[in-house]
């Protein structure tokens, strides 16, 4: 929006109603004029207020016909071809009309207006100085030749024109303004201003002038007296989507995208802006990282705010997605991916990318629901089948997930990663299931084609000792794992454990403590096994604390206090 379409004063044709004519033709019959002529002038202004222009002009013609000096049809002819926007031919007609009766307010008017909307500028100007010549205190004509005077390019000349009626008359708020357009025409911005903050005085609580001072003091660059003039703005009218979306504007450019956010949020509430620019906007923030990372809760709010006045867009669903899964929040992108997937078919890409949010959320029976909708039409991926399997295996169904997995042909996977991981889920469910031979076939068979799968030989070596069987062996599988991830706490603790059962009590304390050194201390499992080594040691105190410790990091509670009470009980 720009300040000149709302300050500058356009010449507005002044449209008589045809009633009028009722009583200009009354004063011109005379008693031995024609029933025919009456008739037919009646009949036209029916027909003109019926909206039946064709008839009408037909009707003013008969009369013209038999009395071309009726300046009442000359005029209302010539309005209606003005009206229907024949203006060459409207002035014809109403340049007769005021040729008949050059002292009628209504046929100078109606002659003016169709010089202006022609550019007749200087045969106005004629008519309007002659006027005037006879009439000088006619205030509003001297109005109607400055604006004339601007229409035509002679800024100088309306500005001392308005000059003069301002003098003469005092203050005008139409003067006034249209100082502001012709200032503001001219590039003289501060001027503009000038005039504009005048009627600001007279008119405190206006919304639409101090958007025009806005406007202006951004046209003369001063952009902190435009916030202003908004902030104002925003006092008066706390939704008004002109000054919200040019403060948004205004801190963005600052880089305070804080106050930038809490502005475009306020005009993403607003109905009159339509959807399409407000995806634009939203599309456009979410795709920039530095917004989804450092602003997060105002971008997020955003999104609410689009979701809430759009609920069924689907586009703003994607959008959304895009949004928490830039923001690492895999279980709100999932769900509303989920709106989106329940309204619609949707092609395979979108389903797995549902289907990878259920997994990274770890919503496992989310992953086992949209695995078992999208196999209906893709019930030949080995992707789909896998991913269920995984969410089957993390709600405990381990036989059906070894089921599933067992059927799956490796090469039909579109990721090696899949296949290997397939392998390995498989190995868990089978331990998971003590079916061991199983679970120790393919675990064997993993670290054959993968030596460096140290979480594999880790959990093979630490499923050995638990069942205390082949120690020395894992502890060799072990051993490979903290000589190469010296920093890694699970794997120490594993080793350690390993020791353990080999009743190696020492060594088992010395890789306890590194694995309790290296992160190990918020673990619930290596705390425990800290204090069971502490026990074989007989250092059942301090034991006493790691399982307490193990207690409050979400150890199984039953079996932590029956060891507690053990010691006690010593």
């Amino acid at each position: 929006m720009k300040a000149i379409q709302i300050i500058r004063h356009k010449w507005i044709p002044v449209i008589l109603l045809s009633v009028w004519a009722w009583t200009v033709m009354a004063q011109t019959q005379t008693g031995d004029e024609s029933q025919d002529y009456q008739y037919a002038l009646i009949e036209a202004v029916k027909q003109k207020n019926l909206g039946n222009f064709p008839e009408a002009v037909k009707l003013y013609k008969l009369v013209i016909d038999e009395r071309d000096d009726v300046a009442v049809a000359h005029y209302e002819l010539g309005t209606i071809y003005l009206l229907t926007g024949k203006p060459e031919t409207a002035e014809t007609y109403l340049k007769k009309a005021y040729e008949l009766d050059p002292g009628n307010n209504w046929y100078r008017g109606g002659y003016l207006d169709v010089l202006v909307v022609n550019q007749r500028y200087r045969d106005a100007e004629k008519i309007l100085k002659k006027h005037l010549k006879s009439d000088p205190e006619d205030v509003e004509h001297a109005f109607q030749l400055a604006t004339l005077y601007s229409m035509a390019g002679k800024m100088k000349k309306s500005l001392g024109l308005l000059d003069k009626i301002e003098e003469e008359n005092g203050y005008s708020e139409k003067v006034t303004l249209l100082k502001a357009s012709i200032y503001e025409e001219m590039g003289k911005y501060r001027l503009a201003k000038i005039e504009v903050e005048r009627v600001l005085e007279y008119f405190p609580e206006s919304v639409q002038f101090r958007i025009v001072a806005a406007e202006l003091a951004l046209k003369s660059g001063n952009e902190d007296e435009a916030a202003k003039y908004y902030g104002q703005v925003i006092e008066i009218d706390s939704t008004n989507v002109y000054a919200l979306t040019n403060l948004t504007d205004y801190y963005r450019k600052r880089e305070d995208y804080s106050r930038s956010f809490y502005y475009l949020t306020r005009t993403f509430q607003d109905s009159r802006i339509e959807r399409e620019r407000k995806l634009a906007i939203l599309s456009y923030y979410v795709s920039e990282e530095k917004f989804t990372n450092n602003y997060r809760y105002d971008l997020e709010n955003l999104v609410k705010v689009y979701l809430e006045n759009y609920p069924d867009d689907v586009d703003g669903k994607l959008v959304a997605t895009e949004f928490y899964i830039g923001a690492k929040d895999y279980e709100k992108a999932y769900f509303i991916l989920k709106e989106y997937l329940s309204g619609q078919s949707a092609p395979y890409g979108v389903w797995m990318q549902g289907i990878l949010l259920a997994n990274a959320a770890g919503l496992n029976e989310e992953l086992v629901d949209i695995t078992e909708r999208v196999m209906n039409n893709y019930n030949d991926s080995a992707d789909i089948i896998f991913f269920r399997a995984l969410g089957l295996f993390g709600m405990e169904r381990y036989e059906e997930a070894a089921g599933i997995l067992e059927e799956i042909e490796f090469e039909n996977y579109s990721n090696k990663e899949y296949a290997r991981t397939s392998t390995s889920l498989l190995a868990e469910a089978y331990n998971r299931m003590k079916v061991y031979d199983k679970s120790d076939m393919l675990y064997e068979q993993i670290i054959k084609e993968n030596p460096a799968d140290y979480i594999a030989m880790n959990n093979y070596s630490y499923y050995l000792a638990e069942r205390e069987e082949k120690l020395e062996y894992a502890k060799s599988l072990s051993y490979v794992t903290i000589r190469d991830n010296p920093d890694n706490a699970t794997f120490l603790d594993t080793y350690a454990w390993i020791l353990y059962k080999l009743g190696d009590y020492s060594n088992a304390d010395r890789y306890i403590r590194e694995a309790l050194n290296k992160g190990g201390d918020t673990d619930p499992d290596i705390n425990e096994h800290a204090g069971d080594i502490l026990v074989a040691l007989g250092s059942k105190e301090l034991a006493k604390k790691y399982y307490e410790k193990a207690i409050i990091l979400g150890g199984d509670k039953e079996r932590l206090s029956e060891k507690i009470m053990n010691i006690e009980n010593e």
